[in-house]
């Protein structure tokens, strides 16, 4: 009995072995590479971003992208070339400067960054009064999705008395059409590149600990709070109370707003905001994104006079 089971056992086993060489070896479907129209200047520099940095920026896309009952208003494609440019400048060569080229074009860029003219509803409607101009992580973890596309473009070609101020206004402090406006087109670009990072790192270790109680979860009920009310409770912006992900993106759009004299005389002013801060800055400190070099990177005047020169490029 013990050979014929040792025998049929070996049997067994040929036949498996046989049977695995005939397997076909395991392939994978592979995207072909993005091409580019290089007659274009668009083209061009769409190239120039992909090959330096692997990141692919799309402005002519389904709506199924986002979701069946998304209405997302396409960039119009001259809008679509000066955006890139400008966020080349306020992130790319912000993030190779103070970081370091690896940072961005391995090891924290999103892979796809979509470009759209106002925002995205989620309601299916076609009004984009207060929509969402921006949507990082909580779509894909390696998408970013940028909106406002359409206020920049009038920004940047406006002329007159007002025109540069208006100009560095969008940048700096308030964005014409992004929500929450604070920070202008900088603190936006960073706040959805923050909900990305949370996306792959998710937010720091205990970070919503110190204000946890205080979180409205959702509700639109942090319009009716101050800016001190919302500091007092450990919070850099109203809007910042609806969940800890937006907590932690607003606390990075503000410590890259606001210069540290007024983090330290405004913001930082109990146990609370104190706390978190740190949290934030040791997070980022641990990515080798170090976010007060990167907000010096920002403010620095060859920054600003690359910003204007970009102005009178499209004025």
């Amino acid at each position: 009995m013990n050979y014929k089971y040792c025998l049929l056992s070996l049997l067994l086993l040929t036949a498996s072995v046989g049977c695995r060489k005939t397997e076909a070896k395991l392939s994978a479907e592979v995207e072909p590479a993005p091409t580019f129209d290089e007659s274009t200047e668009l083209g061009r520099k769409r190239k120039e971003m992909f090959d330096k940095y692997g990141v692919l920026f799309e402005y002519e896309w389904n709506r199924y992208a986002f979701a069946p009952n998304v209405v997302a208003d396409p960039a119009k494609e001259e809008d679509v070339l000066p955006y890139i440019e400008l966020v080349d400048e306020l992130f790319f060569k912000a993030m190779d400067t103070v970081s370091g080229p690896g940072i961005t074009s391995v090891k924290e860029t999103p892979v796809t960054i979509m470009l759209i003219g106002s925002g995205i509803n989620y309601g299916g409607s076609e009004s984009f009064g207060e929509s969402t101009a921006g949507q990082a992580g909580n779509i894909q973890p390696n998408r970013l999705t940028l909106g406002g596309l359409s206020s920049f473009g009038q920004v940047l070609r406006a002329k007159g008395a007002d025109a540069d101020a208006d100009y560095f206004t969008a940048i700096y402090d308030q964005a014409p059409s992004s929500f929450p406006a604070d920070a202008g087109l900088v603190g936006f670009v960073y706040h959805e590149y923050t909900h990305y990072l949370d996306s792959k790192h998710q937010i720091p270790d205990g970070f919503e600990v110190p204000a946890r109680k205080e979180y409205l979860r959702g509700s639109d009920q942090y319009k009716s709070v101050s800016l001190t009310q919302a500091i007092a409770k450990g919070f850099f912006i109203p809007y910042g109370m609806q969940n800890e992900h937006e907590d932690f993106a607003t606390y990075v759009q503000t410590i890259i707003w606001k210069s540290q004299s007024v983090l330290n005389s405004v913001y930082l002013t109990n146990p609370a905001t104190i706390e978190k801060y740190r949290l934030v800055t040791k997070y980022f400190d641990k990515l080798k994104i170090p976010i007060d070099k990167l907000k010096a990177y920002l403010n620095q005047q060859s920054v600003k006079d690359r910003l204007l020169l970009l102005k009178r490029k499209y004025e």
